[in-house]
């Protein structure tokens, strides 16, 4: 099993999210994300649900992923996941491919289908409805593929429109980019199965087992295989080792999201490391390759560093 985190870039400092990028870095952690909102969610609310946003600050995803990604020398790097709705897919394509050069080729381009809608009219963005969302979801990594593959696109789709599109330079990797895209119901996945390589989900590992069977599902009616596809987990995370901030964590995951006290803390990664390796295991166990540790803001990286000298080498 490999090990990603993310680092929600709000309520922090550049600095403090340079010193957690380095030390994953340097620790051998395989992947990290930043997310890609205008303002911050945490403390907030459930996706979807009406009401305020939370004060405090919060950077602008893509800048600050380049800028991290930069100071790195190992780590797959990306967004976790970007809104379709943020950027035209040109543009967006034209960032990633960016990214990857100025990475010699570890960029990611996570995507789904945007679901804040307070951040959208607070900005006057246009928040369509989530059958159109998908659409453009659609659209969007069709367009991505075509324009890293092709030397000249045109497109006409319900959403998009490309003529005669150049797009130099390319990938880095002769495979390209890789995809990630996160989300859930039955049209993302089968989205997820046309066009992706990793597929991200908040599922427990109880829960995973059906979800396999249903992307595996929709993979056969795309034309591929079950392997093509890499099954990756969100997991909430506390490496502090403070016991009042794991109650914090719990807490907060079962007003937000529910479940109870043992369900919680036997799909978030706190506690002793006997304990983080046997949920880690049981995310393996359900068919997950890579577990993204949600890292909430202070970051501390003499927790990050405990995990990856007592926790990393029990997980290969």
């Amino acid at each position: 099993m490999r090990i990603a985190i993310q680092t929600p870039p709000e309520h922090t400092s550049f600095a403090a999210l340079r010193d957690v990028w380095t030390a994953a870095d340097a620790l051998g952690f395989h992947a990290a994300y930043t997310f890609d909102h205008l303002v911050p969610l945490n403390p907030g609310q459930r996706p979807g649900t009406p009401g305020g946003v939370p004060d405090g600050p919060q950077f602008e995803g893509w800048t600050a992923l380049s800028a991290l990604a930069a100071g790195t020398t190992r780590l797959q790097v990306g967004t976790l996941v970007t809104g379709v709705t943020y950027r035209h897919p040109a543009l967006l394509a034209k960032m990633a491919v960016t990214l990857d050069h100025v990475t010699d080729g570890r960029a990611v381009l996570g995507l789904g289908a945007a679901w804040h809608e307070a951040e959208h009219r607070m900005y006057g963005i246009e928040y369509p409805g989530v059958g159109e969302r998908m659409g453009r979801l659609d659209e969007s990594l069709t367009i991505f593929r075509r324009l890293c593959t092709e030397d000249a696109v045109d497109f006409a789709g319900r959403y998009y429109q490309l003529e005669q599109a150049v797009f130099d330079p390319k990938p880095v990797r002769p495979s390209g980019i890789p995809i990630l895209v996160g989300g859930s119901g039955d049209r993302l996945k089968r989205i997820a199965a046309r066009h992706a390589t990793m597929f991200n989900s908040f599922a427990a590992p109880w829960e995973w087992p059906a979800v396999n069977i249903d992307l595996d599902e929709k993979l056969r009616a795309a034309g591929r295989a079950a392997h093509e596809l890499e099954r990756t987990a969100f997991v909430f995370s506390e490496l502090s080792g403070s016991s009042a901030a794991e109650d914090e964590l719990v807490g907060h995951f079962q007003r937000t999201r529910g479940g109870t006290d043992e369900e919680v803390r036997s799909r978030i990664v706190i506690g002793s490391p006997d304990a983080m390796v046997a949920v880690l295991r049981s995310y393996a166990d359900a068919g997950v390759s890579t577990v993204i540790l949600n890292l909430r803001p202070p970051f501390d990286v003499a927790g990050l560093e405990r995990f990856a000298t007592e926790v990393l080498p029990a997980l290969g």
